[in-house]
């Protein structure tokens, strides 16, 4: 524009003009100021949160150049972490830093990183600059700086997780090898009773080698359908009901055998207590019942020749009782005149005849055809062969397997019983032979009836002692393992689907629970692992001169800060010159479960271990607390399996109640005696003796 030409008037519009449009863009000015500085201030703030959140977090993160991996930027974490400063670290490679467990894990990120852009979740081995190892999960992706690729990750230490891990397996290994060295069959099944755990007894008894034959499957694809019908039965009734079946007596059978099982199922539930399948054993008591139906038949032949005058009757009482257990179809008896010399058949029955026969014969008899056209031999040198040597031995045709049985007295051989097993295969058995030889025997002696009674209460105190026992051990099993492995479980869970977004305490929170759970467990299985092989007798005694104070000492120092978070004091009272004769594993778990059960029951105060002369031969040792004390009707059970006696302690702990029984049989192994003075709410002495002198 010509501004020479231009009239005042055209200046001045043209002025105006200048001026609205300075004003303008002095305005948009202002606003781009102030929105840059706001912008400005936004990414000052971005950057501190950035730093604050780089340098505070419990991870360690670090920025590598992708080529060589020379380290570019790290967190403070990373210094604690792996023990190398910024200093040390930046301007090397991590190859250089030897930081590496394995430096084809390397290798490994590169590539997945090559693939995707980003990795999650990478393990690996990383070594500190103290030379230990650490386990860390990863988290990666690439970042381009100056044009060059870098890598940015971040790593978590899972080290304690790991710990925690290989614990957990431990603890399973320990209990797989328990359940597999039992000799009764236990299986967990699910809600369809298809089996989900078996032992090695189980396996072993379906034909199978190993748990992935039989794991999914159920009874139908290994039993009878009729009995497959029953097991399936029973057990949908007890996840419908929540009501177990406790020793319940199962026959079977077993190709052409029949066998007993006494079985036990349980209801197993979740932490929430809802039922989620079922818990099994089964004992087979085959051998138990056919020493039962022996005893019975062995009592009523005593019973008869007590009470029975009347030979035949007598014979025929034998007869029918022996038919229980031998399937004796036929039955007589050869008895030698003893002024004579010669042998006579007094009574004779098969089952074609109604009433005895009687045959008086010479030495000379060579043959004898009964009705069922068996021959039987008998000669003169078989039957005093028979009666001279004492054995069971076949006498006639394996087809109808005729067996004959020496009767004898403390006087002498009085003759032979003859039985025939009527078409039994496999003619007579061992076991068979055993009994019989047995039974020869009572018959000729006359054993009275109140020696057989009394056999009969013992061997029912005895089967119900094992009963007990196995009913205790099957409840530790259900019950005191299903708690922890259950807040295993959960726990486990939730780090592995939570542990991205958990924080430094609440994971050390859980791996402390863990721990806790894990300790209770190892516990409980060194316990019953004990017991199991003293009761096995595998158990090594071996007995070793050594000072008492020291030996309590060593035993109870890794105690001491269990004691000393519940502001307990442990206090030895033992003379320096006490001695003792003892297997020094046995009397350490004694003093350890001892002192760890007052630990367990006291809330704060003072456990004191003392030692005393008793007698010429035992040392007595006490352990005093301060602790709540022990109700009174729980004092007569303490020492046994039978009657709960379990308590947890003051903070929860968990028992079994098994270690006071392990004290009582390694105590009584030495040839001590173990027992408890307790007053509910001020404290317990538990006191045993042991072989030893204070000089």
């Amino acid at each position: 524009m010509d501004y020479d030409n231009l009239s005042k008037e055209e200046l001045i519009q043209v002025l105006n003009e200048v001026t609205k449009a300075y004003e303008a863009l002095k305005e948009l000015y202002e606003k781009d100021t102030l929105l840059f500085k706001e912008v400005e201030e936004r990414i000052s703030r971005s950057e501190e949160i950035f730093k604050k959140s780089f340098q505070t977090s419990p991870d360690s993160i670090c920025i590598n150049r992708l080529s060589d991996g020379l380290y570019i930027l790290i967190n403070e974490s990373f210094t604690k972490i792996t023990g190398y400063t910024e200093k040390e670290v930046l301007g090397k490679s991590s190859l250089e830093l030897n930081i590496w467990h394995d430096p084809e894990r390397r290798n490994d990120l590169i590539k997945e990183l090559g693939e995707s852009g980003k990795v999650e979740n990478f393990e690996a081995i990383f070594r500190k600059k103290d030379g230990s190892l650490i386990h860390g999960l990863m988290s990666a992706t690439i970042i381009e700086l100056g044009g060059e690729p870098h890598m940015l990750n971040i790593t978590k230490d899972i080290s304690s997780i790991k710990k925690i891990e290989e614990e957990l397996e431990n603890e399973r290994n320990l209990l797989r090898t328990l359940i597999d060295n039992i000799p009764d069959r236990i299986f967990i099944k699910d809600l369809k009773s298809r089996f989900v755990i078996c032992n090695k007894a189980l396996i072993e008894r379906f034909g199978k080698k190993d748990i992935s034959e039989v794991k999914g499957k159920s009874d139908f694809d290994f039993q009878p359908r009729i009995l497959a019908e029953k097991f399936y039965n029973d057990e949908q009734e007890i996840i419908r009901t929540g009501q177990p079946l406790i020793n319940h007596e199962e026959p079977r059978v077993l190709g052409e055998e029949q066998r007993w099982n006494l079985i036990t199922k349980v209801p197993l539930r979740d932490s929430q207590g809802n039922i989620i399948g079922i818990v099994g054993i089964a004992k087979d008591i085959t051998e138990i019942k056919r020493q039962e139906t022996e005893r019975k038949v062995l009592y009523e032949i005593i019973k008869g020749i007590s009470t029975t005058a009347n030979l035949d009757e007598l014979l025929k009482l034998i007869h029918e009782s022996l038919k229980k257990i031998v399937y004796a179809e036929n039955c007589f008896v050869a008895l030698i005149d003893r002024e004579t010399g010669e042998f006579y058949f007094p009574y004779f029955i098969d089952k074609y005849d109604s009433v005895p026969q009687k045959f008086k014969v010479n030495k000379s008899l060579t043959s004898y055809v009964f009705k069922t056209n068996e021959p039987f031999l008998l000669t003169e040198d078989k039957f005093n062969k028979l009666i001279d040597s004492g054995k069971v031995e076949l006498i006639g045709t394996p087809s109808k397997s005729w067996v004959g049985i020496p009767l004898r007295t403390p006087e002498g051989s009085i003759g032979v019983l003859v039985l025939q097993y009527y078409e039994r295969k496999d003619a007579y058995s061992q076991h068979d032979i055993d009994f019989l030889t047995s039974i020869g025997s009572q018959i000729a002696f006359a054993i009275e009836r109140k020696k057989a009674e009394e056999e009969i209460m013992l061997k029912n105190s005895l089967l119900k002692k094992s009963n007990a026992e196995k009913d205790k051990f099957f409840s530790i099993i259900a019950h005191d393992l299903r708690g922890p492995l259950s807040a295993f479980m959960e726990a486990t869970k939730i780090l592995t689907e939570e542990i991205q977004d958990m924080s430094y305490d609440e994971i050390r929170e859980i791996s402390k629970e863990l721990n806790k759970e894990a300790s209770s467990i190892y516990a409980l299985l060194e316990n019953l692992l004990e017991w199991s092989r003293l009761q096995r007798g595998v158990l090594m005694f071996e007995l070793k001169n050594v000072k008492l104070l020291e030996l309590v000492g060593t035993t109870i120092e890794p105690l001491r800060a269990a004691a000393a978070r519940k502001n307990i004091e442990i206090e030895l009272n033992i003379p320096a010159d006490a001695e003792v004769e003892a297997d020094i594993h046995m009397i350490e778990t004694v003093i350890r479960n001892l002192v760890s059960n007052a630990i367990k029951f006291t809330t704060e105060g003072k456990i004191t271990v003392s030692a005393e002369k008793y007698d010429e031969r035992f040392i007595k040792v006490g352990i005093m607390d301060t602790g709540i004390g022990i109700p009174p009707e729980l004092i007569p059970h303490l020492f046994s399996l039978t009657g709960n006696v379990k308590r947890p302690g003051t903070e929860g702990e968990p028992s079994s109640g098994l270690g006071l029984l392990l004290c009582k049989e390694f105590v009584e192994k030495h040839g001590g005696k173990i027992w408890v003075e307790s007053e509910e709410g001020k404290g317990s002495i538990f006191s045993f003796t042991i072989p030893g002198k204070i000089f």
